[in-house]
């Protein structure tokens, strides 16, 4: 069954096929990106949380000192130049926030792209990006999720993550979502029964949709 599904995700998608990539993981995001896009699985990908962040940085905007300074304090910034690459060879098949969520005075605060940097930490997408990415979800015939919007763990930081899920469950498309922080975000705002298939392989997940091969599998002949 869990092959079955993700190959109906990295072989043959229903078209369109999107890729919703975000959280902290990015390790995760970029390992599947070169395929995705190269071979031609992916027709969009949208991006958010840390991944969306560095695509912004590989786009040239500032996001400001407290978020940069999270990302180098994780050597994240090493795949600015990857996502830099990936933005100049696939134009228009890579979805970056139009706006994101800070948090100011304890308000939830919403900055335009256009107006970063900002001196607080970047915690959400903003509504822009979310009504933007709402209309790629409706629109998709095969939905690939991995990792969540935001910082979902805190209220003033959820609404990203809430409303995506949300218009994934509600989409006609056919959803697989897979690893342990993503799987955690869903069941936080829609039920599992909503979503076409929900992975726990995680980082194996992953590791088949970049292509690499498993032991377990080639042992099976599968």
């Amino acid at each position: 069954e869990e092959l079955a599904a993700l190959e109906s995700v990295g072989s043959d998608p229903a078209r369109p096929c999107l890729f919703a990539l975000g959280g902290l993981k990015v390790s995760d995001a970029f390992s599947m990106l070169r395929k995705v896009l190269a071979e031609g699985i992916a027709d969009k990908v949208i991006t958010a949380g840390v991944t969306g962040e560095l695509m912004l940085m590989a786009s040239g905007v500032a996001l400001g000192e407290a978020t940069e300074s999270f990302i180098e304090d994780r050597s994240l910034d090493v795949f600015v130049p990857e996502a830099r690459e990936y933005l100049a060879a696939f134009p228009g098949r890579i979805e970056m926030p139009l706006d994101v969520a800070i948090e100011r005075d304890g308000e939830r605060v919403e900055v335009p792209v256009d107006q970063l940097p900002v001196k607080e930490m970047i915690i959400d997408i903003g509504s822009q990006t979310i009504e933007a990415y709402e209309g790629f979800i409706a629109e998709a015939s095969t939905i690939f999720v991995n990792g969540p919007s935001g910082m979902y763990e805190r209220d003033i930081a959820a609404e990203g993550t809430r409303r995506l899920w949300q218009a994934i469950a509600a989409a006609d498309g056919m959803s697989v979502i897979g690893g342990g922080d993503t799987v955690s975000s869903a069941a936080r705002f829609v039920s599992p029964d909503d979503l076409g298939f929900v992975s726990t392989g995680g980082g194996a997940l992953i590791r088949y949709l970049s292509g690499q091969e498993l032991p377990l599998l080639r042992a099976m002949g599968a």
